[in-house]
């Protein structure tokens, strides 16, 4: 009986502790992650992208340092060869990861602008183009898994914890 009591307090404790939040929560090593233009990117980072990624457009670069490491890495999300992908480049320009995160087609810029506008820090780790024409992101803020639905015009439809 103790240990069915100790289980219904404790997921009512968890069911009541959730909320959503639009604030970005960082691990505890203090990761940040900021937008930057290319002319902020090292030149040894711009040029294995460009060679890597010939022909690339829609490119977007965030910087991200911890707290734990003096050194930067930095993530680009663009489109190439009708998908969408991001790579992550240690600071010498070393490539640590590349996966794409739409294979549906291209994200138009529409729709990356939107999404930038509202969401400078986030990374979308999947985009999605639905039958209705309307583009999904799906990216985490902290640990917590979120989507935000445009349509194909770049309105934010919506925004919800996944």
């Amino acid at each position: 009986m103790t240990s069915k009591l100790f289980f219904f307090a404790t997921t009512l404790i968890m069911a009541t502790g959730c909320k959503k939040s639009t604030d970005a929560v960082l691990p505890q090593d203090q990761t940040t992650v900021a937008a930057i233009s290319s002319a902020s990117v090292p030149a040894p980072v711009v040029n294995t992208f460009n060679a890597r990624f010939s022909g690339a457009t829609q490119v977007e670069w965030l910087s991200i340092s911890s707290s734990n490491s003096s050194s930067k890495e930095f993530e680009v999300e663009f489109n190439h060869l009708n998908q969408r992908h991001e790579a992550r480049f240690d600071d010498n320009g070393t490539e640590k990861h590349h996966s794409i995160t739409c294979i549906e087609a291209p994200v138009p810029q529409v729709i990356l602008t939107a999404f930038r506008s509202t969401h400078p820090t986030d990374n979308v780790y999947e985009w999605k183009l639905r039958n209705d024409g309307t583009w999904k992101a799906h990216f985490m803020r902290g640990t917590v898994k979120w989507e935000t639905t445009y349509s194909a015009t770049g309105v934010l439809i919506k925004e919800e914890i996944a």
